[in-house]
């Protein structure tokens, strides 16, 4: 519903020269009565007046905890964010229920199993490499909740840290569902790594920003964060013999910041050849001879 009414998800995938996978929903459209079509409308109405200007990663935290802990397919009595909320989702949820559900379970399901024995082959590695490469310490027994969903926010996923990591991803975005979708889980889960106020790599960037006069790069963490990763799965995979593209470079993101000298000293201090202090000062200076990036 919120992609529907939103579309910022496809617009970044159409920006980037993708659309979304063809899993069945031009078939199901011609199916839906014409009863069902307008509960379905009004479902997109209400998310379109009420929903679409809150971010899924911060301001509707609630809902989506809220939703979790309630029974699949149960009529919703707790009107905790409002009667009109809960009513349109009782009277939308059959409609998903009936024509989508299956489809989009089906598809998801798919995804997981092309993937999911490569995680677990790799995910330790990578995750002792980033605890590295982060100066962090991955809490002891934590676990990271994945949601996989057919679609997500504008990224095609996301990480919440708030109350409790919980990673959301999209399976019908075609640049996510191959090795990519391996890295995505691997990196949306070393986010826990790199915490705000739990972070050490992203207290060395605040305090050297101040140190060298130069406002605060609040992203260049995590465009650091995206290569190291990146890197990082991409050796892991090469021993499998898979051939893994970076995220960082197949979707362009973090462009500001992914110069020819962000990628040599990156790739230096993920061999191990320079220090933790080398790298943020290196990337700060040479942020400074530069207009400096904002945002993405």
């Amino acid at each position: 519903m919120y992609q529907r009414a939103d579309s910022s998800q496809l617009r970044k995938l159409q920006e980037d020269g993708f659309g979304f996978i063809d899993i069945g929903e031009s078939a199901i459209e011609e199916k839906i009565s014409h009863t069902d079509r307008e509960v379905l409308n009004m479902a997109i109405k209400y998310y379109k007046d009420n929903l679409i200007e809150k971010s899924l990663r911060r301001d509707l935290n609630g809902h989506r905890v809220w939703l979790q802990k309630k029974e699949k397919f149960k009529m919703i009595t707790d009107t905790a964010f409002g009667k009109s909320f809960t009513e349109m989702l009782n009277k939308v949820s059959p409609v998903y229920q009936k024509y989508y559900w299956d489809v989009h379970r089906k598809h998801n399901d798919l995804i997981v199993s092309q993937h999911i024995e490569t995680i677990d082959q790799i995910e330790e590695e990578v995750i002792e490499k980033m605890e590295r490469l982060s100066l962090n310490t991955w809490p002891d027994s934590t676990k990271v909740r994945v949601d996989i969903t057919c679609y997500a926010n504008w990224a095609g996923a996301y990480t919440t840290s708030i109350p409790k990591m919980n990673i959301v991803l999209s399976t019908t975005d075609p640049s996510k569902t191959t090795s990519a979708f391996v890295e995505t889980i691997l990196h949306e889960g070393s986010h826990l790594l790199y915490l705000f106020g739990e972070s050490p790599m992203r207290d060395k960037i605040y305090d050297m920003s101040a140190e060298l006069g130069i406002k605060f790069p609040r992203n260049l963490w995590h465009a650091s964060m995206f290569y190291l990763c990146g890197r990082a799965t991409q050796d892991e995979l090469s021993k499998l013999n898979i051939e893994h593209k970076m995220i960082l470079d197949v979707n362009r993101i973090f462009s500001k910041y992914n110069t020819e000298k962000f990628r040599k000293i990156n790739e230096q201090y993920y061999l191990g050849g320079t220090k933790a202090d080398t790298l943020v000062k290196y990337m700060l200076n040479e942020l400074k001879e530069r207009p400096q990036p904002m945002g993405l």
